[in-house]
Parts: structure tokens; sequence; C-alpha cells
């Protein structure tokens, strides 16, 4: 690790005691020209995978990673899978997931100088993308924050039905003209109570699949 990777990385886990345990990030693939992160939602299958294949994230997952390749089909492609538990314990599950994220991405940068990358999370997996980029939980503050220096690596961020927007819709700077943010209005997930329709549900929850072709298009206007 080079002193810039060591300095950048410990910028990005200070204060972050859950980081001693949690786990380091992959070793990824090939460089490309873009990179695809993503988090996906509570309770998706295993925590590290190397390809789709392996990931049952039919809602959002699948079919984004698909999506962004057609869009830039003159992009070489690499994914990333967060590695967090994706499970119901709230504030420790989302934590290990926006260290591994920013971990993933200090390290990844310094292996690939020239890859951009397309950040993107579903329900539990958007607040871990809300939390990486400063934007507290209404329970607990942001863990792990990507540190400066790489926002400019960041090429878009895509974020289907976190929770957060229930209560904050602000997207920080730099990111907030890089950011497409996707709530089924009928999604008592990323909704707050008082906006709710009468058809309000949870199945409206797993929808996101309508979204996908226009978030896609997002990314690749923006790389």
């Amino acid at each position: 690790m080079t002193s810039t990777t060591a300095a950048l990385l410990a910028a990005a886990l200070t204060g972050a005691g859950i980081a001693l345990t949690a786990p380091a990030a992959a070793a990824a693939p090939g460089c490309g020209d873009a990179e695809l992160v993503m988090a996906r939602g509570t309770d998706y299958s295993r925590p590290v995978a190397e390809s789709w294949a392996s990931v049952d994230d039919p809602t959002v997952g699948r079919p984004l990673d698909a999506a962004v390749r057609a869009a830039r089909p003159d992009l070489n492609w690499t994914l990333y899978n967060v590695s967090y538990p994706a499970d119901t314990t709230g504030p420790r599950s989302r934590a290990i997931g926006a260290v591994d994220l920013v971990a993933h991405l200090v390290l990844r940068s310094v292996e690939c100088p020239a890859t951009r990358f397309v950040l993107a999370g579903y329900s539990q997996g958007g607040e871990v993308l809300s939390n990486a980029i400063g934007m507290g939980s209404d329970d607990f503050p942001a863990t792990a924050v990507i540190p400066a220096p790489l926002a400019p690596r960041i090429a878009a961020l895509l974020l289907f039905a976190s929770p957060i927007h229930v209560y904050n819709t602000a997207i920080p700077e730099p990111y907030a003209a890089r950011t497409a943010q996707y709530c089924v209005p009928q999604d008592p997930v990323c909704n707050p109570a008082s906006a709710l329709p009468p058809d309000a549900g949870y199945g409206a929850h797993t929808r996101y699949g309508e979204a996908v072709t226009a978030a896609a298009a997002f990314a690749a206007g923006r790389l």
C-alpha cells in the first residue's frame, strides 16, 4: 500500500471503530473504464460475489448491471458488490457496508487510476451509499465517508428506495448533480407515512426494475 493510499484510507475510516472488525474490500478483477459498485438490499444473498450470477437480487442488481453495460457498450465494465451483512441489525449492518464501500473505492482508485465509478444502492443498500457520502441515518451518524480527493472519480450515484429519503432528500455536494433518487410513491420504505397514498404497500418496494433503464441512462450520460 502506498503512502497516499494509506492516508486516504485512514481519512476515510477515522473514528469508525467498527472498521477494525469489518471485512476488507475483496480483491477486484482487472481494471475497466467504469465500475458499477452495488450495495444490495436487506437479505439478498451472500455478502461477497464477483458476478450477479451468484447474487439473488432481481429487483435492481441484475437489471442495473445489464442496463449500464447496454447504455455504454463502448466501455469496459467491472462490477463490485459491497460486502456487508444486509441484515436487520440496523446501524451495525449499514456501518460495515459503508466501511467496505469506502475501503474498496480507496484501494480500487489506486489500482485503476483511469477507472470511474457508478455507485448504486437499493433499500438498505441505498442507505449504505447515502451514509458513505456523509448523510447520517436517523438513528446513527455516517461511519465512513468517501474522501474528498476521490469525489471526481465518482461519475454517478443511483439511490433506489433509500430509507433516508423519508426524512432527507438533500444530497451533499459535490454529489447533488450526479445523483438520481428513485422512490415509488406507494413505497413505505422511502416515503414518510404522512405522504403515502391509500394504495401504499410493501409490494411497491419491489417495483424498482421500472427505474433501471432511466438510471442507467443517467449514469451513462455522466461517464
